[in-house]
């Protein structure tokens, strides 16, 4: 586990310190959030210092004290075809938002997940012209899985990787990356980030994760739609995506699919069971106990070029964590309505829960996020005693 270190006061040491967060997603907006507020509330304590906190990302970020210019909503793109028919923006974006570093001249830049992107920006930022930059990258790069090539950028371009996956820390220390393990930031995201409860249950609820880029809910959204009329006996609840436009879940509400927004983790916590777009968003219900399948659906090129580059059994967090298939993965052609309700019927909730406790216990403490940030900030500008 990340080593806990002591900040150090001294009058001396009042100056101003400049960081740059990225996030491009939801689930990277809660984590970078999470630890723009430790960094705040750390350097406010100990009496260290003036930080100012820009950056792209979203609410969580905002609500943090980071000043967020772009929101990711503008920013993800997932798949070969997604990214090559939105290439131009993809490379106005990366432009840009090079461009408002280079005017910021952070001290540090903190990268959270989203490796496409964040990677060609750790690039440029460690050849920096204004002087030397910390590089930080939350949520390592799955180099395990795919592009193990990027090893070697990770080595060279970032100062410390903060992976969140139990196996991935000695993986990255063998492939010469300055690795730091502090465990995951999700688990202080259950306890934090509370949603607001407005849907009240009357029947036993089916929740339904359609994903949250526009591409995954084209795809997966009208299957999901299809398996809610096939449990006339069950309240069918989708959990619209932070930041996605409320119309485009028209389809759902035609068909009579209540969709609730900012309350995805009190949704999890009241289902029965839950169908789940493979995501962060599957290992949140592991952790909050609640039964589920996992399914995806992607275009075709996208998927033929995966499985030629993946090397990987499964593709949720869970079953990767826990080595062996514990949600069940419906994934491209078998993600089908007649599939996912099969799968509903026949799920085995007492044995799931049993090996959610194991994964709890694999993720170690809540505490990630002040861990990370303390360990940020010793290594921006603070001496420490250990």
């Amino acid at each position: 586990m990340c080593a806990t270190y002591h900040l150090v006061s001294n009058a001396s040491r009042n100056f101003l310190k400049k960081v740059f967060f990225i996030a491009g997603e939801a689930s990277g907006d809660i984590y970078g959030g999470l630890i723009a507020h430790e960094m705040s509330r750390l350097t406010s304590q100990s009496n260290i210092g003036r930080f100012e906190m820009r950056g792209w990302g979203g609410n969580q970020m905002t609500d943090a004290g980071v000043e967020v210019t772009t929101h990711y909503r503008e920013l993800a793109y997932m798949g070969v075809w997604e990214v090559v028919t939105n290439l131009g923006t993809i490379l106005g974006n990366l432009k840009k938002c090079w461009e408002e570093i280079e005017a910021f001249k952070p001290d540090a830049i903190v990268l959270v997940d989203f490796p496409g992107f964040n990677m060609r920006i750790a690039r440029k930022a460690s050849n920096a012209k204004w002087g030397e930059v910390k590089i930080f990258q939350v949520v390592a790069p799955q180099v395990w899985a795919w592009k193990k090539g990027r090893m070697k950028n990770l080595a060279r371009d970032y100062t410390a990787v903060f992976p969140v996956l139990p196996f991935e820390h000695n993986l990255l220390i063998a492939g010469g990356v300055q690795s730091i393990y502090c465990g995951h930031p999700l688990l202080d995201a259950l306890y934090t980030n509370q949603d607001k409860t407005t849907h009240v249950p009357t029947q036993p609820v089916l929740a339904l994760l359609p994903g949250s880029r526009t591409q995954e809910l084209n795809k997966i959204l009208p299957v999901l739609l299809e398996v809610a009329k096939r449990f006339p006996e069950m309240e069918a609840v989708i959990a619209g995506a932070p930041g996605a436009s409320d119309t485009l879940y028209n389809q759902a509400r035609k068909a009579g699919v209540q969709v609730v927004f900012g309350q995805t983790r009190n949704l999890l916590k009241s289902a029965e069971i839950a169908v789940i777009t493979s995501g962060t968003a599957t290992l949140e219900a592991s952790l909050l106990n609640t039964p589920h399948i996992l399914v995806y659906k992607t275009s075709s090129l996208t998927y033929a070029i995966a499985k030629l580059l993946v090397n990987v059994k499964f593709i949720g967090l869970t079953n990767l964590i826990l080595n062996r298939e514990v949600v069940p993965e419906l994934i491209q052609g078998r993600c089908t309505a007649d599939n996912i309700t099969k799968e509903i019927q026949s799920i085995e909730t007492s044995m799931q829960r049993a090996s959610f406790a194991e994964l709890k216990v694999s993720l170690g403490d809540r505490g990630a996020s002040e861990r990370i940030a303390q360990k940020m900030l010793e290594i921006i500008s603070v001496d420490h005693t250990s």
